[in-house]
C-alpha cells in the first residue's frame, strides 16, 4: 500500500511546475522571436516548447484536482481525529458523572443521618443542662461545646463545603468537643462502668 501524497507535497509540485512553466515561457518568447527573425530551426523548437507548456498545463490541472482531494481527505481525517478526541472526553465525562452521582447518593445518605442525629444531639444537650440545673450543679464559665452543638456541627459542615476548613487546622471533632466540654460527666460514667 502506498502512502498518500500530502497536500503540502502536491503544493510543492505545483510550485515547481509553475516555475518550470515560467522558465519555458521565457524560453518560448526568446525562441519565437528568433523564429520571426528567420533563425533556422527556431520555429520547430518554439512549437516543441509550446507543446511542452500545454502538457504541463494538463499536469497542473491534474495536480490541482489532486490537491483539492488531498485537502478534503486531510480535513476529513482531522475532523475524525477531533471527533475521536471529543468522544473520549464525552466518555470521560460520563464516567465522572457516574462518580458524581455515587458521591451525591452518599452525601444524601449522610445528610439524612445528619438530619436525624441533629434533634437527638440538641435534645441530649438540653437534657444534660436541665438535669445539671435540677441537680443544682453550676457549670463552669463558657466552655465551648456545652451549648449549641447542633449549630457547631452545621458550621463545621459549612466550613468544609466552602473550603474554609482547609485554611485552618483540622480542629476537634464534635465528639471530641463533647468529651472535653462534658468531661466531668463522661469520665464519671467511664469510671463507674
Amino acid at each position: 500500500m502506498t502512502t498518500p501524497v500530502t497536500s503540502s507535497e502536491i503544493g510543492d509540485k505545483i510550485s515547481a511546475l509553475d516555475i518550470l512553466v515560467q522558465e519555458l515561457g521565457a524560453e518560448f518568447d526568446k525562441t519565437a522571436g528568433e523564429a520571426v527573425a528567420g533563425v533556422d530551426g527556431a520555429g520547430k523548437k518554439a512549437a516543441e516548447i509550446n507543446q511542452r507548456i500545454e502538457r504541463l498545463g494538463v499536469d497542473r490541472l491534474i495536480l490541482s484536482r489532486a490537491l483539492e482531494r488531498a485537502r478534503a481527505t486531510e480535513a476529513a481525517a482531522r475532523e475524525a481525529q477531533a471527533e475521536d478526541v471529543r468522544r473520549k472526553h464525552f466518555d470521560a465525562a460520563k464516567g465522572h458523572a457516574a462518580r458524581l452521582l455515587a458521591a451525591a447518593s452518599r452525601i444524601d445518605a449522610a445528610i439524612a443521618e445528619f438530619t436525624a442525629a441533629l434533634p437527638e444531639l440538641s435534645e441530649a444537650e438540653l437534657s444534660v443542662r436541665l438535669s445539671l440545673s435540677r441537680a443544682d450543679h453550676r457549670l463552669p464559665g463558657a466552655v465551648v461545646g456545652q451549648i449549641g452543638l447542633a449549630l457547631m456541627a452545621v458550621d463545621k459542615l459549612t466550613r468544609i463545603a466552602d473550603g474554609r476548613a482547609r485554611l485552618n487546622a483540622p480542629g476537634k471533632s464534635i465528639a471530641e468537643t463533647v468529651a472535653f466540654a462534658w468531661s466531668f460527666l463522661v469520665n464519671d460514667n467511664e469510671e463507674a462502668a
